[in-house]
């Protein structure tokens, strides 16, 4: 069955709009935030494009069916080298794609080639296949898909045609998550940030989790410095496989308990942490507006060294120290 993405509704018309007129850009940038459905659009429209029906994607005809499962010819998904330790979409990768694509397609209307995450192209990987995205073959579309726009080459972006996915609101998600089952889905839609792939991950005993992992980054944020260092080491341990999501997590904790803090300031309401209260309205006397922006950008740093595969130690150890001095600089207004 081919799943229309949730949310983003009049993005997606206008996807459809231009795919139905044959006016659809030849190498599109799905860009948003993780788990927002990026992915999944990008299937979608590879099904549009091909559907065998009226009413497309029909879900039934031979293209619906094999394009969501990774088994049409011309739906190419391009990811990271299992050839390589490290997770890059190598040149030799694009070398072997651009010999895939001098072959016509075999079946499809539209040949798609989804590259997925497109950041994790290499400088030479990307600078290989500019003049491909540029002027692909025939009846052929590439839709790169990122979480994290800045890293790619700009010669890339300036050859791509930007298609920003914003989080899906709680009001659209909740019954979206009731039809599955999942249990609390208020509190799962807001946890989840109005990314729908993340909150399929998360089910109560998941919040219960993360909101543990919240709470031990307030502690190390409270403590001394031998308490930050340590909370810092013990979240970047192991590979990296092992502490990516840890780190991950943990930085989205923070931006979450930033959004709530900015909100009370702006004479709103907390969204994400209502059961630390205690703590927001500290921060909010700590930080100030002034406060809060300096650590936004801080965390927008950090996600973006992650992005370029900083060790997740220095990330954290950096970010900690950012937002801890923030909170006791003398200078800060407190309003």
């Amino acid at each position: 069955m081919t799943n229309r993405p949730l949310g983003n509704e009049r993005l997606l018309n206008r996807l459809q709009a231009l795919t139905q007129d044959d006016r659809l850009h030849p190498c599109l940038l799905f860009e948003g935030p993780v788990g927002v459905g990026k992915a999944t659009a990008a299937v979608w429209l590879a099904c549009l494009a091909n559907c065998e029906a009226e009413g497309a994607p029909c879900g039934a005809c031979w293209s619906c069916r094999q394009i969501p499962n990774g088994q049409h010819p011309d739906v190419i998904l391009v990811t990271v080298d299992p050839k390589k330790t490290a997770p890059i979409i190598s040149v030799a990768q694009a070398r072997s794609l651009q010999q895939q694509l001098m072959v016509k397609p075999f079946h499809a209307r539209k040949r798609f080639v989804i590259i997925d995450p497109a950041d994790a192209m290499t400088a030479e990987a990307a600078n290989a296949l500019l003049k491909t995205f540029e002027d692909p073959p025939s009846q052929t579309h590439f839709i790169l898909v990122t979480g994290a726009p800045a890293s790619l080459l700009l010669t890339v972006r300036s050859r791509s045609q930007r298609v920003r996915f914003a989080p899906v609101d709680t009001a659209t998600m909740v019954p979206w998550l009731q039809q599955r089952g999942i249990e609390q889905p208020e509190r799962v839609a807001r946890a989840a940030e109005g990314c729908p792939g993340r909150a399929l991950s998360l089910d109560t005993s998941g919040i219960d989790a993360w909101r543990a992992s919240r709470d031990d980054l307030v502690e190390a944020l409270s403590g001394g410095v031998a308490s930050r260092l340590n909370y810092a080491e013990t979240l970047a341990r192991g590979d990296r496989a092992k502490w990516a999501p840890r780190v991950n997590e943990a930085v989205d904790a923070l931006s979450m308990m930033l959004s709530d803090t900015l909100s009370v300031l702006d004479g709103g309401s907390i969204r994400y942490n209502d059961d630390r209260r205690d703590v927001i309205e500290l921060w909010t006397q700590m930080l100030g507006r002034a406060g809060v922006s300096r650590a936004v950008v801080a965390v927008g740093e950090a996600r973006e060294r992650l992005e370029r595969f900083v060790n997740g130690r220095l990330v954290m150890d950096a970010l900690i120290a950012n937002v801890h001095a923030q909170m006791h600089d003398a200078d800060l207004d407190a309003v």
